[in-house]
């Protein structure tokens, strides 16, 4: 990769652009037209290479996966002005801005001189959608509970977890003493509430 740069990248690329040839529909017909090169081999070898390149380069840029988006779409004189404009912002502008929606992490494998760096991405709105839906179940537990204790029920709950060093495993036993002790309709009523939940019992 040492003899490949961005300028050469490019400037092949505009060489490339002219000579994007136009095949109109057919007599008669309607939607059959399209771009093309000549040499579509010389295009693929050159968009594999440029792809690579600016994923090294500019990892986790959020202008990679533009390129990459751009790329695949239907091959067209604006197509192919965008995929240049995006690689002239990286030469007038190399700062790297974060795509927030992935993560890529850089692990080598392999030793000496077969060692390779493996770069895995991680999809954050996944993540992220994930963290909603359970910052959500949570809060709708939460709400359950507190609607059918008391405030010096949840105050001795809490003092029955603090005496198990916080440790939830061992203050299992006593929360169910606990609960015992409030009746069995507190402990019925709680249940009741999360499940009539329309999104608790969407998801069962």
């Amino acid at each position: 990769m040492s003899d490949i740069t961005l300028e050469l990248l490019i400037q092949e690329q505009k060489d490339r652009i002219a000579q994007l040839k136009y095949k109109p529909d057919p007599p008669g017909c309607w939607g059959f037209s399209y771009y093309y090169y000549d040499d579509s081999e010389s295009y693929q070898k050159w968009l594999a290479t440029t792809k690579r390149f600016i994923s090294i380069k500019y990892p986790n840029d959020k202008d990679v996966n533009e390129f990459d988006s751009i790329s695949k779409e239907k091959l067209g004189p604006e197509q192919q002005k965008r995929l240049l404009a995006i690689l002239g912002a990286f030469a007038a502008l190399p700062t790297i801005i974060p795509d927030n929606r992935t993560t890529q992490i850089t692990e080598k494998k392999g030793k000496g001189k077969d060692a390779i760096n493996v770069i895995t991405t991680i999809n954050n709105s996944n993540s992220q959608s994930q963290s909603q839906e359970q910052t959500l179940a949570m809060e709708l537990f939460i709400e359950a509970i507190k609607d059918d204790l008391t405030g010096r029920q949840i105050k001795e709950l809490k003092s029955v977890v603090a005496e198990a060093d916080n440790d939830l495993q061992k203050a299992r036993p006593g929360i169910l003493a606990k609960l015992k002790e409030f009746g069995a309709d507190v402990a019925s009523n709680i249940v009741a509430n999360i499940l009539t939940n329309p999104m608790i019992w969407g998801g069962l």
